[in-house]
């Protein structure tokens, strides 16, 4: 049995889900416990976890908690954990500290690096990538994906790439689906929202439904959107994917991503994607992504291209067919939620023999 210690100390949807499924593919043979950091949607998360995950929350608040939370795990973690896996910018940051100081195999999982955030001024972005660069070494950094790992690589250190992933399931017949296009996340500009809505104010003819909640602060992106698009807040995790299975396409004109955990579940499905050509959401879409051609959806540069997109896939049902096979054969190949389990827990479990080797002298 391996003791793993997760740190999540951001944990907004994509990070949550895979946190969680990646507990519950390590609890049935390892001692997994996860310090996390209260975010917008977490309970939702906990409720749907399994009960052989230990949570305990990080304790700092206000403009010492990254202080606060050093402290409580520096203590909580000595001695107590063969595998230290932190999770996103601050996550990673603690574990990539506090690891080696305290001699625990440490991972990182960024989950979208932070120096790709648009909204951040260009001296924060750089501020970013050199404390990346500064302790890549002191981690195996786990990548979500080709993009992820092309950037890890020019980080340097050590990195490996285990894709994230979901079950594999036949998409619902194309006399199923409803007229709908969905949207997932948090409404904010990274996620493009405004986009969403220009697009659904210019195809009336259709609904449109986002769900997630609004970023603090940011109450005005709700104030001009058009009476076809349905906001709705987070949903458990089993109600979200049933809007999934049933949707029309998906559409998520992001501006950035690591790599999209709803499109991954939205393939993992069978569903036509509409994205941005952003390098992390192009992971999601089969074909070569300096073409303009997508075997399961399509990828798009402005807002007229959006427009296109969704209205072709509204009105033409054999192309939406083909598309949706193509991400169930894309899914199969790349994002197959048993092959990926096997790989992490052969990650995990070579720094359980490894500790067990030395303990007993070989």
């Amino acid at each position: 049995m391996v003791a793993i210690a997760q740190i999540v100390e951001s944990f907004a949807y994509g990070t949550a889900k895979s946190v969680v499924q990646l507990c519950e593919l390590l609890s049935d043979n390892d001692q997994v416990t996860v310090f996390y950091g209260h975010r917008q949607g977490t309970e939702i998360d906990l409720q749907s976890s399994s009960q052989r995950v230990q949570w305990r929350p990080l304790p700092g608040r206000g403009k010492t908690k990254h202080i606060a939370n050093m402290r409580f795990l520096r203590e909580q973690l000595r001695g107590s954990f063969d595998v230290l896996h932190g999770h996103s910018a601050y996550g990673g940051l603690y574990a990539k500290v506090l690891g080696p100081q305290l001699g625990i195999k440490t991972l990182y999982s960024p989950r979208g690096f932070s120096f790709l955030r648009e909204d951040f001024p260009a001296i924060g972005r750089k501020v970013f990538r050199a404390v990346e660069k500064a302790t890549a070494r002191r981690c195996i950094t786990v990548c979500c994906g080709p993009y992820e790992q092309t950037l890890a690589q020019s980080l340097g250190g050590q990195c490996v790439r285990i894709n994230n992933g979901y079950d594999v399931t036949a998409p619902v017949s194309i006399d199923r689906v409803s007229n709908n296009v969905l949207g997932v996340g948090r409404i904010c500009h990274q996620k493009g929202f405004d986009i969403f809505t220009d697009v659904a104010r210019r195809l009336p003819e259709n609904s449109f439904t986002w769900v997630g909640d609004i970023q603090s602060g940011k109450a005005s992106a709700l104030e001009d959107v058009p009476p076809n698009v349905d906001v709705i807040s987070y949903l458990p995790h089993h109600e979200l994917l049933e809007k999934v299975k049933f949707a029309r396409l998906i559409l998520l004109p992001s501006r950035w991503e690591g790599l999209s955990r709803f499109l991954i579940e939205s393939v993992c499905l069978g569903k036509a994607i509409v994205t941005s050509r952003f390098p992390g959401n192009l992971d999601c879409l089969d074909g070569d992504s300096s073409g303009e051609s997508f075997a399961n959806g399509m990828a798009c540069r402005t807002t007229d291209d959006y427009v296109l997109a969704v209205r072709q896939l509204s009105r033409d049902d054999e192309t939406l067919d083909r598309m949706q096979w193509a991400s169930h054969r894309y899914a199969a190949e790349n994002f197959d939620l048993q092959s990926i389990r096997e790989q992490w827990k052969s990650l995990y479990q070579s720094f359980g023999n490894k500790r067990f080797e030395r303990e007993i002298g070989v």
